[in-house]
């Protein structure tokens, strides 16, 4: 992941993401659910994981809904502020320090999800099987792990850099996710992305962070074989849009996502 210093600026992280909508994101995972896992039983709470959770957005949607609800994330800071953003909501979730390759929980959940491309933070094959089979464990039979990432065509950067901003009162926040110039390592099929955010108030910045973080994007054709070699999925779908229903993956336009959704 990017440095510590980056994940320290919580809030103007979640607030470059302010944009999206946690509801409607949830009912897209319930869909899946609904779709691909089994009956949760009336006698037991349902649960879920958010892995690489961050804010854990997510988390507090399904809290609020009754469900027992579990944030995992590498960043100390990350999860402070989650709590903290629980503690305004009148919601609790469990938080973990940990990494998402080899986490140990003893919990057993319904879903379990990985947000936001956060998987990209995976760099190898071997690191993505093991992660594949810890989240397994973690989850009852018959429940279900989505995971986000990025459709195929969007892997190589534009030509221009990959950034937006973001404005609440008089504060600023431009976020930065690669730049034409990132560097690519073609054995490694890892990224070197230029990752930052600058904040500015009343038109000056008063904070600025830019960091280099590595990512790799994994080919469909790679994530079917390394599903079949973690052999802890009995089913694997994969999809191309967040619509309900979604459009499955393929090369159309419609298609501008891919999203996993594996069951135990």
């Amino acid at each position: 992941m990017a440095n510590a210093e980056f994940y320290q600026l919580t809030e103007a992280y979640d607030l470059a993401f302010s944009d999206r909508d946690f509801d409607v994101e949830c009912k897209f995972y319930d869909w899946c659910y609904n779709t691909h896992g089994s009956p949760i039983p009336s006698s037991r709470q349902p649960s879920m994981i958010e892995l690489a959770c961050g804010p854990a957005n997510h988390c507090r949607v399904y809290a609020r809904n009754g469900w027992k609800t579990a944030g995992l994330d590498l960043s100390g800071d990350m999860l402070e502020y989650a709590a903290m953003k629980d503690a305004q909501a009148g919601v609790a979730t469990a938080y973990y320090e940990q990494n998402m390759v080899d986490f140990s929980i003893n919990e057993i959940y319904d879903f379990a999800v990985t947000p936001l491309e956060s998987i990209s933070h995976i760099l190898t094959n071997t690191d993505l099987i093991t992660h594949l089979r810890t989240v397994a464990r973690h989850l009852h039979t018959g429940g279900i792990y989505i995971i986000e990432s990025t459709h195929p065509r969007f892997f190589f950067p534009d030509e221009e850099e990959n950034t937006w901003k973001v404005t609440r009162g008089n504060q600023e926040i431009e976020l930065l996710f690669g730049t034409p110039d990132d560097e690519y390592n073609h054995v490694a099929q890892v990224w070197d992305v230029t990752t930052g955010i600058k904040i500015s108030e009343n038109g000056t910045v008063v904070h600025h962070v830019e960091t280099i973080s590595k990512h790799r994007w994994f080919l469909y054709q790679e994530l079917q074989m390394l599903i079949q070699l973690a052999n802890c999925f009995r089913e694997a779908h994969f999809y191309g849009s967040y619509t309900i229903p979604p459009v499955f993956l393929d090369d159309s336009e419609q298609s501008d996502a891919l999203i996993m959704v594996l069951k135990k």
